[in-house]
């Protein structure tokens, strides 16, 4: 969120530099809120939470359960950041997406991407 931030979006404008600090470590947040209850921090989470010695982790584990649960935690991590944003700009009485809300759509786009192959790659070792 930083670098998409203050590299791409803004063009190095030190100015937005605590901005998109602040929406990387907020973003962060939502992601260990979201793993901690999809339990993808889990040692079982590289197969999906399924058993490798089970029947049916043929058609069920694997990385492909993996890149899954990967896909749910980004989802509730989605979830998370547009509900608090919604929430801050109901309490503060101003329009979604003025208030540092920008990059939503963005990290929306390429984390659902690069999360999901990420552990997809990482659980098929």
């Amino acid at each position: 969120s930083v670098s998409a931030s203050f590299f791409v979006v803004h063009r190095m404008d030190l100015s937005y530099l605590p901005s998109g600090l602040n929406e990387g470590a907020f973003l962060s947040i939502c992601w260990i809120i979201a793993g901690l209850a999809n339990g993808s921090f889990l040692s079982s989470a590289v197969d999906g939470h399924y058993d490798p010695a089970g029947e049916d982790y043929e058609e069920k584990g694997g990385p492909r359960a993996a890149g899954l649960l990967a896909v749910s935690t980004f989802v509730s991590t989605s979830n998370l950041r547009i509900f608090a944003a919604l929430v801050t700009a109901t309490a503060q009485h101003r329009l979604v997406g003025t208030g540092g809300e920008e990059l939503i759509p963005l990290e929306i786009l390429f984390g659902v991407v690069l999360m999901s192959a990420w552990r997809f790659l990482h659980s098929a070792n």
